[in-house]
């Protein structure tokens, strides 16, 4: 608990909470969240901050934590799914867009599938450092590349998962990306691309109900450089990149649902 105290009650982003109603009710000037309005600079480059370094500990404290948790409960999602379980990934070739320092990646190893982790350079060679190669036996293969950039995502292909990526991008970047993920599973015949975000509900679905996933939102609201979005938000888009939302997997992580993805025929 103390991370998540430490990180969510210090000042930058506790006096960003007094911004939050007129973010909301604003048409305009959304490219100012709550975060910058109360620190004058964004969430950003006030972590990257050297004289904020212990901000950033406690941010990552907190992120390294709900991620441990998330890959258990995706996991065990996968195993509850015929489109997700060992009997469908095993022996097929799947790529973690985004995966960092390859912890999904390790994962993925009990589904008998053939896994890669793909990120930005930077990344990938800060992941091959001797500090953070932790299980040679079931590290995935690093790669470095763009998702934006089909030849850069390793080839054949049949399964992409992402997680908390799509979240920070704008939707015309996020069809981009699906476009070239559509070009990376060209060649395979049962080609899926499954996003780990929080996925929330329709909002006629909500019909003034407290739900989990959008009170995450929320919190994610006031530093404005991610949103998550709904099943008709996700549907729209997947169609634009010439998908079909197959189904949306929930999880025990409040903060992420499986959105599973194919191509549409």
């Amino acid at each position: 608990m103390a991370p998540f105290l430490l990180h969510w009650l210090e000042s930058p982003l506790w006096d960003a909470w007094k911004y939050l109603p007129e973010y909301v009710q604003s048409d305009s000037d959304k490219n100012n969240p709550p975060f910058d309005r109360a620190n004058g600079m964004s969430a950003s480059e006030f972590y990257a901050s050297a004289s904020n370094a212990e901000s950033c500990l406690h941010r990552n404290s907190v992120a390294r934590w709900a991620s441990s948790k998330e890959i258990a409960s995706i996991t065990e999602a996968m195993k509850q799914s015929s489109h997700l379980n060992e009997s469908f990934l095993a022996g097929k070739v799947v790529v973690d867009v985004g995966g960092g320092y390859g912890d999904f990646g390790i994962a993925l190893k009990e589904f008998g599938c053939k896994c890669y982790c793909l990120d930005l350079p930077e990344v990938i060679a800060d992941a091959t450092s001797e500090a953070h190669i932790k299980d040679n036996v079931n590290m995935p293969t690093l790669v470095a590349g763009n998702m934006f950039d089909a030849s850069t995502i390793p080839t054949p292909c049949d399964v992409i998962f992402t997680k908390h990526v799509l979240c920070d991008f704008s939707d015309d970047d996020v069809i981009l990306a699906l476009q070239s993920f559509r070009k990376a599973l060209a060649n395979s015949k049962e080609a899926k691309v499954v996003i780990m975000d929080a996925v929330l509900p329709n909002g006629d679905d909500l019909n003034g109900k407290w739900n989990a996933a959008v009170s995450f939102d929320v919190l994610l609201m006031l530093s404005g450089r991610r949103g998550e979005r709904s099943i008709m938000e996700w549907s729209n888009l997947a169609n634009k990149a010439g998908f079909v939302v197959e189904e949306v997997l929930a999880t025990t992580s409040v903060t992420v649902d499986l959105a599973v993805l194919s191509l549409d025929s």
